[in-house]
């Protein structure tokens, strides 16, 4: 190491590797370090941080290492440096185990670094020590400070392998915030220093940053620091940021992209402080693959993070997540607390219209969901006529509350087949076309499309496939989604959405049936709007338009507003962008069953491919409140109207006499008097059911009492799922 002049301060090489490596996970960029030995100074700083958990302490840094006993928690420990393995960082501590002071590595999850540190000026400063305005000998002075005197450590940053501090300092009048050479400060135990102590907010001094070439697709702005916290805003790689503070492995930052800007938490190893040409000079590919961490979606899911990630989850949760884990254990469940409760969520969705299932038994043939599937609400039935309510196509009915509840319950499917309804849908660099090939098998977008542009009149042709991975790419969605959304949406021969041959809208192209409102005219609605609009490339007047416009409305409107899994954008419950995703009413289908049928369709095409076994990210919905138990369907019963659309009385054995009943009757009133005259000994009761498949008992002739006295006749409608109900007619025979 080559001496330098720094100021007036002369610099001596250290006898061994900088001694302030402990430090680096709290504010180093994240440009990524080969994983090494945690080689510490002699006579280096120590830094006393605590453990946040019950943890192992190990001979070296792995799981996979002998253990030298626990450590309790909220233990005080010596942390000495740290070393990056397959992924994880762990801390070279010294703490005392079962009363021995043990030297070993403990994962950085389980250790809190206390920051900011009051810091002293040393005695290897001989004159002054220049604080710099930025990481760099070359960079203007600020202020020069002497031996001594105090600082507040706020963070450190490495630049071309030597290690600066950020402090915040006061010092002849003046307090600045600059860089310093850290072998030129020695860091005492957290906290800020005295005169110093009311200005060291790490809020208050934001820095340049930006998201670094580890993330493949967007990084997660999250509203906490942790991964089970809602996304506030997704970014791509190069987006600049300004990092206001740091908590443990996250930085608190504040970023604007795509005309947002929010403030929230991004996990450090993905955020570079300075500008984006720092890291493509001093990144390497090495780098690039041993910085991985629990944000990454392809980095294996360790043991230990399985346990912190099954700890977000309530009990209800655990043994089904556990049985996956054994499975598949490269999986990762990520649990979303929506912070909702369960039954206004389950209120809200059963609104009118909302939720829809397709039935063909209230058109008399018995196929699709069972009569118990569909709601009777006002708006969605009709007692009186036995009337369901048509919400779109020709066989879409408003679904029962049981219904909705039982597919909103993700307990129902946690299960090897239909958890995907939970998979990210953002796009990763892994994504094969093979996959989407699998997915459009037996469609009709198996092979290509050959049109003629409407707008330019040339030929247009290219295979499906790679118009999704096009798609996925662009718009940064998982093309496996898209592909399976439009599978579901027009079925696998086609509508006219994808015929271009609609009248009125011939040449125009509606995959996704983007703007396809449920109604008659559902279909005239979305080409409509396919034609009519200038942003996402429309109009759309070729299938690749189409299916690539169409991913980039899907991206922007849904997955980048926290509607990131197919369950997200049809149960719209952990929306990051209230103003324009409202709860429960921006969600993208009606369909209730559409997540589950949307997630097999992707399972059978990985199960085909034979890569259900690779890493895969699940976020999974948990609510405030839920039943012990996991929601059921109601069992599949018949028509469940049981009231009768007449009833009526005459006077002796035919039907030729009617007499007046009070009130006048209606299907929804059960009690009638009427008074006949002396003369009148029998009487004859007829009722029809307002439901054909409703019984009705109780009707014929009846002998009355004698006269003065009340005969009481009770005739009872029974529905086809065995519901009753009752009617009653009091018939009081006059003395006179």
């Amino acid at each position: 190491m080559t001496n330098y002049i720094m100021g007036n301060v002369k610099k001596k090489t250290c006898k061994s590797v900088i001694v302030f490596l402990f430090l680096c996970v709290c504010m180093v960029a994240a440009t990524g370090v080969n994983a090494e030995a945690a080689t510490t100074c002699s006579s280096g700083i120590s830094f006393t941080a605590t453990t946040t958990a019950k943890v192992n302490i190990r001979k070296k840094a792995g799981t996979k290492y002998k253990s030298y006993g626990m450590l309790s928690k909220n233990q005080k420990v010596t942390v000495l440096g740290y070393v990056t393995n397959k992924g994880t960082k762990w801390y070279k501590c010294k703490g005392k185990v079962n009363g021995k002071t043990k030297t070993g590595y403990v994962s950085s999850a389980y250790i809190k670094m206390p920051f900011p540190a009051g810091g002293t000026v040393n005695s290897k400063v001989k004159s002054y020590l220049n604080v710099r305005k930025s990481a760099k000998t070359s960079s203007s002075s600020l202020l020069k400070i002497k031996k001594g005197e105090k600082a507040n450590v706020l963070g450190i940053t490495k630049k071309s392998g030597k290690y600066w501090y950020k402090i915040k300092v006061t010092s002849g009048g003046k307090t600045k915030t600059g860089y310093v050479l850290g072998k030129y400060v020695d860091v005492s135990n957290a906290g800020t220093t005295d005169e110093n102590k009311n200005t060291t907010s790490t809020e208050n001094e934001p820095k340049e940053g930006y998201v670094n070439s580890k993330v493949t697709s967007y990084l997660n702005i999250r509203k906490s620091a942790s991964t089970s916290a809602a996304v506030l805003l997704k970014v791509p790689q190069k987006t600049v940021v300004s990092v206001l503070g740091t908590t443990g492995d996250w930085y608190k930052i504040k970023v604007t992209y795509d005309k947002k800007t929010v403030t929230g938490y991004a996990m450090k190893d993905y955020i570079t402080l300075g500008t984006y040409s720092t890291e493509k000079a001093t990144e390497t590919t090495t780098e690039k693959t041993t910085e991985k961490t629990t944000e990454n979606p392809t980095a294996p899911v360790t043991e230990k993070e399985f346990q912190t990630l099954l700890n977000e989850f309530p009990d209800s949760y655990k043994t089904s997540l556990t049985e996956l884990h054994k499975a598949y254990p490269n999986w990762k469940f990520v649990a979303i607390k929506t912070n909702l409760d369960w039954n206004t969520v389950i209120q809200n969705e059963s609104v009118v219209g909302r939720n829809v299932i397709q039935s063909n038994y209230p058109k008399g043939t018995a196929s699709l969901a069972p009569f118990s599937y569909l709601s009777t609400a006002s708006g969605a039935y009709n007692w009186a006529t036995d009337k369901y309510t048509l919400k779109d196509g020709t066989n879409w009915y408003s679904a029962d509350t049981k219904v909705i509840q039982y597919y909103m319950d993700p307990r129902n499917f946690l299960n090897s087949t239909d958890i995907f309804q939970y998979e990210a849908l953002a796009y990763d660099s892994s994504h094969s076309e093979n996959v989407v090939q699998s997915i459009l098998n037996n469609t009709f977008m198996k092979g290509s499309y050959s049109v003629t542009d409407s707008a330019t009149n040339k030929k247009v042709t290219g295979t499906y496939k790679q118009a999704f991975m096009d798609a996925g790419r662009s718009a940064m969605a998982n093309p496996y989604f898209l592909a399976t959304r439009v599978k579901q949406e027009v079925g696998a021969n086609g509508s006219n959405s994808t015929s271009g041959t609609y009248k009125g809208y011939e040449g125009i192209y509606n995959y996704y049936n983007i703007g396809a409102n449920d109604g008659a005219n559902a279909v005239a609605n979305g080409l409509k709007w396919a034609k009519t609009g200038t942003t996402y490339g429309r109009p759309w007047t070729n299938p690749y338009k189409s299916i690539v416009g169409g991913a980039k409305y899907i991206a922007a409107n849904y997955i980048n507003k926290g509607q990131n899994t197919l369950y997200f954008q049809k149960f719209n419950v952990a929306s990051t962008d209230l103003k324009n995703a409202p709860l429960y009413s921006h969600q993208y289908m009606t369909n209730v069953q559409a997540p589950y049928s949307e997630g097999r369709i992707t399972r059978s095409a990985y199960n085909s491919l034979g890569i259900l076994n690779d890493t895969m990210v699940f976020y999974i919905p948990v609510y405030n409140n839920m039943p012990n138990a996991k929601c059921a369907l109601p069992a599949a019963a018949g028509n469940p109207n049981p009231y009768l659309s007449s009833l009526k009385v005459y006077s002796g054995t035919g039907t030729s006499s009617q007499l007046t009943i009070s009130p006048t009757f209606a299907y929804n009133k059960f009690d009638y008097t009427m008074a006949v005259s002396k003369s009148v000994s029998k009487v004859t009761i007829t009722a029809s059911p307002v439901s054909k498949y409703a019984t009705v008992s109780g009707t014929g002739t009846v002998d009355l009492n004698d006269a003065g006295k009340t005969t009481t006749v009770k005739i009872t409608g029974k529905a086809q799922n065995g519901k009753t109900q009752q009617y009653t007619i009091n018939i009081t025979r006059k003395a006179q």
